[in-house]
C-alpha cells in the first residue's frame, strides 16, 4: 500500500515536470520568427509567454527598426524587448523550447525595469 508521503512525492514530481516544460525556464517571454506575411517583403515575429500564448506580434521588413526589439550588430539577434511599458533583456538559451512548431530564438526576462 502506498503512503501519503509517496503520493506527495509523485505530485511534486509531476508539478516540477509540468513547470520544466516552459518554453523559456526562468524567463518571462520568448521570441520567434513564425514566417512571412502575405507580402514576401515582410516577416512575422511573435512574442510568446511560457504557455505559448501570443502576447505580441510584429510584422515588418526590419523588426529592429519598429521600436519593439533591441538588436545586436551582425549577426543580428534580439537583445531587448519593449512591451506594455516594460523592458526585457533577451538572450538565447539552450533550454528554450518551441511554440506551435517554431523554435524560440531568444528568451526575455524583466529584471524590474
Amino acid at each position: 500500500m502506498f503512503s501519503k508521503a509517496f503520493f506527495s512525492i509523485v505530485a511534486a514530481t509531476a508539478l516540477f515536470a509540468a513547470s520544466a516544460s516552459a518554453i523559456c525556464p526562468g524567463y518571462n517571454l520568448g521570441i520567434t520568427q513564425t514566417g512571412s506575411n502575405t507580402n514576401p517583403d515582410y516577416g512575422v515575429w511573435q512574442v510568446f509567454d511560457d504557455s505559448c500564448n501570443i502576447v505580441d506580434q510584429v510584422i515588418a521588413t526590419n523588426p529592429c527598426t519598429v521600436g519593439v526589439f533591441d538588436c545586436s550588430p551582425a549577426p543580428i539577434t534580439f537583445t531587448g524587448l519593449h512591451l506594455d511599458g516594460l523592458n526585457y533583456a533577451c538572450r538565447s538559451d539552450v533550454n528554450s523550447g518551441s511554440c506551435n512548431g517554431h523554435a524560440i530564438q531568444v528568451c526575455c526576462r524583466n529584471d524590474g525595469n
